[in-house]
């Protein structure tokens, strides 16, 4: 997906600002120092090793318990300097998002009113680079919508930022590559910020974030290298 958004973008005036960011982007994995996997997880590892046996006993209502919801938010780097109560998932959504999201992709599951591990997540709960490789691989879907292509664009944003990416240059090159509304409208800014804001629930909890406050958006060098494998690291056809 990211070599045909490089070549749809060729001969239109975002081209060369892409193309050095994704160049960028390749060679974060060979310039940078080596992650360790199991650290730069620890948020994900601590969710996992909870769900483990019974699980998180669900609320009537579906969502986490209050002790478990703050035992959680204290390893989420996301969660860092949150300033509203957390009395409830709800008022804390980074860690519902979170927490949904690790369900999305296979790793927990709802069973009789509590959130378990699934098969796999139970294997990746003890092997904190299967982990690793396995959210590289789902992180960019593999899809010809207009979320998939944002969400790759996004990526590579968020990966040559240090701090809040370019919202506007984002949605100036899905447009450029041919994504608009029913009425001929260009990709506004809000749908970036849909993507965006998914992608920071997922890499913003992965290693350290080098940012002061929750607000800068600053990636870790582990994050970034994943961005790194999830686009340029071929995997085998499910």
């Amino acid at each position: 997906m990211l070599t045909d958004i490089l070549n749809t973008l060729v001969g239109t005036p975002l081209e060369q600002a892409f193309k050095d960011r994704a160049v960028d982007v390749s060679t974060l994995k060979v310039l940078g120092a080596p992650v360790d996997h199991a650290g730069a997880l620890a948020a994900y590892r601590y969710l996992l090793e909870q769900a483990d046996g019974e699980g998180f006993h669900l609320t009537a209502a579906g969502y986490l318990k209050p002790a478990d919801v703050q035992a959680i938010a204290a390893k989420m780097p996301t969660m860092r300097d949150w300033m509203h109560k957390m009395t409830r998932e709800i008022d804390a959504h980074p860690v519902l998002h979170f927490r949904e999201y690790v369900k999305s992709i296979g790793l927990l599951r709802k069973y009789k009113g509590s959130l378990r591990l699934t098969r796999l997540g139970r294997v990746a709960v003890n092997d904190p680079t299967m982990l690793w490789n396995h959210l590289a691989d789902t992180l960019a879907p593999d899809e010809q919508t207009l979320y998939a292509e944002a969400t790759v664009v996004v990526l590579v944003h968020m990966a040559t930022t240090d701090g809040p990416i370019d919202v506007g240059a984002v949605a100036q090159t899905l447009t450029a590559l041919g994504w608009s509304h029913g009425a001929g409208s260009p990709v506004s800014q809000g749908e970036v910020y849909d993507a965006w804001n998914e992608l920071w629930d997922v890499l913003g909890n992965i290693g350290e974030s080098e940012g002061t406050h929750r607000a800068d958006r600053m990636l870790s060098h582990a994050a970034r290298v994943l961005v790194h494998e999830a686009l340029f690291t071929e995997v085998p056809p499910r």
